[in-house]
């Protein structure tokens, strides 16, 4: 699409001076980083106000109650409930819908292709598992409930950080570690479905099933309307949250049922887009606004109706959901979730084995596990690695992969519910494990980038190529 210019604009009064304000918030909004750092400010301020004076009311703030009422029938929850088992669900249905895309055309398709992240993803979930586990054997029984924490991966943080690295970490890394953090979360999905479920009722089991059936059945009938998917996926999330099921389980099934094909083929699209500007350019006059122009701003709807036929309801959708979802409700999950009271005496802090434990196993477990991992699947031809990408920024790319925040905190809330004191340490190691992988993927990236910068030319030369590196 081209650039448009101020020329070619219909601009207000004000507009032009209003411009040159919001100009560099729109382009702070639409960088790939700004996910990343409201989600840290949002973590920050929660750290900040739960360690001040203001705690008790921070802890009003989780704990008030939100109410949705209709005649006798009556929905009360905390906020922190809402937010957890609620909005969350939307954040589990954005990844549902993009594990559905890789699987299906993206960097999962191919198993050759998906081997080597498969295989780092399996090892950055094994080894900081066991990791934590064997650390928590020396502690209380009950602190074995946070073997999972450890196991999960923040996109958004991680992705983050490679896009504030900008050409100090290649492309191809940003994309293995894109593929790696959608296996991670599989597997993270997985795990708190199979794991952190406590008692099932079956009889709400058995409707959430038939709610899903409903939504796939939508599919394929060919109902691409988002009504009836948003009225399937209200009551399969219903019925999921009443059978002892987490919640959030609805928000990938509801994914799974989301039509993957276009209402028109993209010819269709073309031949009719091309008559729509024909149409538009005869009768278009330059002294004529299309408030005046009755028959242009009906064409202009018709070409938004044809636009809408010709893409794919997971594409649309995603691409709808992704801002509100990163940059609203994941911090207002870091904020009620993040906020916890540091002891008053931090050598107190190293006699936790859950904030040990967790600490570890995110950095010490992630980097071993991805590395090893993707060594023996490379050495032993199993997998390849990508053009770009060198063993060392694989070791670096392990570092960032232990950066954990958003999920680490749902599954520790998960799997420490009603235990607050193993819950304020687990969310203690989370910090401070994620705070310590990013740095050490930071530094190990810019490290790497110096030293490939202080090599021959000819290895730069063959770099900037976009060559395959030695493996090994």
């Amino acid at each position: 699409m081209d650039e448009l210019k101020d020329k070619e604009r219909e601009l207000a009064p004000l507009e032009r001076e209003f411009n040159h304000v919001v100009c560099s918030f729109e382009q702070f909004f639409k960088s790939q980083a700004t996910a990343s750092i409201i989600l840290l400010l949002a973590a920050i301020a929660a750290m900040v106000i739960a360690n001040s004076d203001s705690r008790e009311l921070y802890q009003k703030i989780s704990h008030m109650a939100l109410s949705i009422s209709l005649g006798d029938f009556t929905l009360s929850h905390s906020l922190h409930t809402w937010v957890n088992d609620g909005l969350m669900v939307l954040f589990f249905f954005l990844l549902g819908l993009e594990i559905k895309y890789e699987c299906l055309v993206g960097d999962l398709k191919d198993f050759r292709d998906s081997s080597l992240v498969i295989a780092m993803a399996l090892g950055g979930m094994v080894l900081p598992a066991s990791i934590y586990a064997g650390i928590a054997l020396t502690g209380v029984d009950e602190a074995m409930n946070g073997w999972g924490i450890p196991m999960a991966t923040d996109t958004a943080f991680a992705l983050g950080i490679l896009a504030l690295l900008g050409s100090k970490a290649p492309r191809s890394a940003a994309v293995t570690l894109s593929a790696l953090a959608i296996v991670d979360d599989m597997g993270a999905v997985a795990v708190i479905g199979l794991f952190y479920t406590d008692g099932l009722d079956l009889l709400s089991l058995g409707y959430a099933g038939l709610a899903l059936l409903g939504l796939f059945l939508f599919n394929l009938l060919g109902v691409r309307r988002p009504i009836f998917y948003v009225l399937g996926g209200l009551l399969l999330w219903w019925f999921v949250l009443q059978s002892g099921v987490h919640a959030t389980a609805a928000g990938i099934l509801a994914a799974l049922a989301v039509p993957t094909k276009p209402y028109a083929q993209s010819s269709w699209f073309a031949r009719n887009m091309r008559s729509i500007v024909n149409r538009f350019e005869k009768i278009d006059k330059k002294d004529v606004s299309i408030l005046e122009h009755q028959e242009q701003h009906e064409l202009v709807e018709e070409a938004q109706d044809i636009a809408a036929m010709a893409t794919t309801p997971i594409q649309r959708w995603g691409h709808v959901l992704n801002r509100p979802v990163s940059l609203l409700i994941l911090p207002i999950f870091a904020f009620i979730n993040a906020g916890v009271a540091l002891p008053s005496d931090l050598s107190q802090i190293f006699d936790s084995v859950v904030l040990v434990g967790v600490a570890v196993a995110m950095v010490l477990g992630k980097i071993c596990g991805i590395s090893l991992f993707a060594w023996l699947a490379v050495k032993s031809g199993l997998s390849r690695l990508p053009t770009g990408l060198s063993f060392a920024q694989v070791f670096a790319l392990a570092s960032l992969a232990g950066v954990g925040f958003t999920m680490s905190l749902f599954i520790a809330s998960v799997g420490f519910a009603g235990q607050p004191e193993l819950l304020a340490q687990a969310k203690l190691g989370i910090l401070a494990g994620s705070v310590i992988a990013a740095l050490l993927g930071t530094t190990l990236f810019m490290l790497n980038s110096s030293n490939t910068g202080a090599g021959s030319a000819q290895k730069e030369n063959h770099n900037k190529a976009g060559l395959p590196q030695t493996e090994g």
